[in-house]
């Protein structure tokens, strides 16, 4: 379980959830919590920075632990055990969010805070947050969509980062070349990730594809990873 308060959390979004409801007939709750956008804007690059320096201590810890289990043939001790290999992989790759828990749990409560009022600066260009017809709702889900897309990418992500780690040190055996290989791997992801909000689009369907592309693609390669490292670890 993650060492964070998860009824805190759950509470924080249902109150979130039912202010966004709520002023769909009552207009004037979304701007009252929208004079907090400065506070967000100033301590969101800091929730940012340390994001960032969560993945980078998984990935690093976790590509480290696979070169060097593969270096001192520890993995293949393990692989005596009767543990399925891709129930081992998957422990590795706990382990290397874990030494980051108390730090990722921080970030998640703060985005949780903080992350509404900048959602609501940006879909508030595509429909107006004082619309009372059809379009009301259509922004009233956006915001949704994109206040939990924002949690749901912190607790995904980092499992991400691991399982690529553990794909790349079950092949790459020396550990300054299979950081780079993370390192790379890494930047295209966001960079891809990204890419749809330079191509042109409608909104429904901007929104529709930055609230789920972020989930989908990095479970996807979750799994490819880790299918990825298996076929490795097996074929050697």
């Amino acid at each position: 379980m993650l060492p964070l308060e998860v009824d805190l959390l759950v509470r924080l979004l249902l109150i979130q959830g039912a202010v966004i409801a709520v002023s769909a007939a009552i207009p004037i709750l979304l701007p009252l919590l929208f004079t907090l956008l400065p506070v967000s804007m100033v301590l969101l690059p800091f929730v940012l920075i340390g994001y960032v320096r969560v993945l980078i201590g998984v990935g690093s810890f976790t590509v480290r632990m696979m070169v060097d289990e593969q270096h001192n043939n520890t993995l293949a001790l393990l692989r005596t055990t009767p543990m399925p290999l891709r129930h081992i992989l998957y422990s590795k790759g706990a382990a290397g969010v874990w030494r980051q828990i108390e730090d990722l749990g921080l970030i998640i409560m703060g985005t949780a805070v903080l992350s509404l009022p900048v959602i609501g600066l940006q879909y508030a260009a595509y429909w107006p947050l004082e619309d009372l017809t059809t379009i009301s709702w259509l922004s009233r889900v956006a915001l949704g969509m994109g206040l939990i897309g924002s949690i749901a990418r912190l607790f995904i992500e980092p499992a991400m980062i691991a399982a690529c780690a553990i794909a790349i040190g079950s092949i790459v055996p020396s550990r300054a070349p299979a950081l780079i290989a993370l390192t790379g791997l890494g930047f295209f992801y966001f960079l891809l990730i990204n890419l749809p909000r330079l191509m042109p689009m409608t909104p429904e369907l901007r929104v529709l594809l930055e609230s789920i592309l972020p989930i989908v693609l990095p479970v996807a390669i979750t799994f490819l990873a880790f299918r990825l490292a298996e076929y490795v670890l097996r074929r050697d």
